[in-house]
């Protein structure tokens, strides 16, 4: 997924993304992003259950289609990196907006923490998506741009990253905390 946030604070473009590709139908003053959240995040829970079961078949296997089998685990892998990833863009989005409007700072750290945590997550998961593309061609492709995770891509994505967790956060941490 592709995400250009609302630098602007005007709106809050994960809810906006939330309501155009779930198909829900609410009043402006109804979110949808937290059940769309709720429902992505019970995806991502399943597909890891399945995943854990197609990778011990994988390992079990005759030798001589281990390898096949091991390289096809890798490609699911792949799948649920990208739906973590989209839970994660989603749920930085809506907790950064949050953080504009947040006044307590106690709250705004909290914020700042998980924000912090999202970013991590978010660099170690890429790292394990370069990987895979750079060993799998199949995998380093974009489509309709709903996603892009091409080498180039994801290089891209971990300066931003990087910057966002080093500079970024930090400076936003200081000048909440007035240090």
């Amino acid at each position: 997924m592709v995400f250009i946030p609302d630098f602007t604070n005007g709106s809050n473009r994960a809810e906006s993304y939330a309501r155009s590709v779930s198909g829900i139908e609410a009043p402006p003053e109804v979110q949808v992003l937290p059940v769309f959240l709720k429902y992505l995040r019970q995806t991502t829970d399943r597909f890891a259950e399945g995943l854990n079961a197609y990778r011990a078949a994988a390992l079990r296997s005759p030798e001589s289609k281990r390898a096949g089998a091991l390289h096809e685990v890798v490609v699911a892998e792949q799948i649920q990196r990208m739906l973590l990833s989209n839970y994660a863009i989603l749920e930085f989005e809506d907790l950064r907006l949050k953080l504009t409007a947040e006044q307590d700072r106690a709250k705004t750290n909290a914020i700042l923490d998980r924000l912090e945590a999202i970013v991590q997550d978010e660099i170690a998961r890429t790292e394990l998506s370069l990987l895979a593309v750079t060993r799998d061609s199949r995998l380093g492709f974009q489509f309709e741009t709903d996603y892009v995770f091409t080498p180039y891509s994801l290089r891209e994505k971990l300066e931003v990253l990087r910057e966002t967790l080093d500079v970024q956060l930090p400076e936003r941490r200081a000048a909440i905390n007035g240090s």
